[in-house]
């Protein structure tokens, strides 16, 4: 089984306090937020009302999180954000995974190309 981390953060201010470790395993489970506050010494002493969890799935945003220099969760949308380049600013501008933008290109590239060959099709059959 392959469970992927889960994000604990401030709901307040989005702040990342602890991020599980991925796990693979064929003994794994799911933990509960209260197993994981009551396990992960970095949660301990945490109120969990003001606490969020992000469960992420297996590997996802891996890259992200080794590239990154720093990283949030929108407190607004409850998703993640990232910080790839120290640009020197007092608040840097927090912006989606690398990854998900790329596969928004990639969806949109493949759209583009479909018009674009529906196109063709309709103006050499003419």
């Amino acid at each position: 089984m392959k469970i992927g981390s889960k994000v604990y953060w401030r709901k307040s201010s989005g702040e990342v306090i602890y991020i599980t470790p991925e796990i693979e395993s064929d003994f794994a489970r799911e933990t509960t937020k209260e197993d994981d506050m009551g396990f992960y010494p970095q949660l301990k002493g945490f109120d969990p009302v003001q606490v969020e969890v992000l469960q992420l799935t297996y590997r996802q945003y891996y890259e992200d999180f080794q590239r990154a220099k720093s990283y949030i969760v929108n407190p607004n949308t409850g998703k993640m954000e990232f910080v790839y380049v120290d640009t020197g600013e007092t608040k840097p501008e927090h912006q989606a995974p690398l990854s998900d933008q790329v596969s928004e290109l990639r969806a949109r590239q493949d759209s583009t190309e479909a018009a674009m060959i529906a196109l063709m099709d309709v103006t050499t059959k003419s």
